[in-house]
C-alpha cells in the first residue's frame, strides 16, 4: 500500500492508528498504518524498508474531512498531506 492508497481509503482505519512511510516521501511512498505503542515509534524497520513516521489516522482523517469542500483532487490533497507532514513531524 502507498500513501495515496491510505488516504484514499483513510476512513476505513481507526483514529487511534498511525502512519508510518518509507522516505522520501511522495503519493506512490510505501505506508503502512499500525497501532502506535504506548512508548511510540519513530520509525519501523520491515525487511529493507524504513518506514518513518508520517502521521496519525485521526490528523489524516480531520485534514481531508476539512479540505472535502475543495476543489482539489485526491492526489492533490494527498500532495498538501505530505507537504504539512514534513513540516509537522
Amino acid at each position: 500500500m502507498d500513501i495515496f492508497q491510505v488516504l484514499l481509503n483513510i476512513s476505513r482505519f481507526k483514529r487511534n492508528k498511525t502512519i508510518y512511510a518509507v522516505e522520501p516521501w511522495t503519493p506512490e511512498s510505501e505506508a503502512q498504518v499500525v497501532l502506535e505503542p504506548a512508548e511510540g515509534l519513530i520509525h519501523i524497520i520491515r525487511g529493507d524498508l524504513r518506514f518513518e513516521y508520517f502521521l496519525e489516522v485521526s490528523l489524516a482523517q480531520d485534514l481531508l474531512q476539512q479540505n472535502q469542500h475543495s476543489s482539489l483532487c485526491m492526489r492533490d490533497q494527498c500532495l498538501r498531506m505530505i507537504e504539512y507532514a514534513m513540516q509537522n513531524t
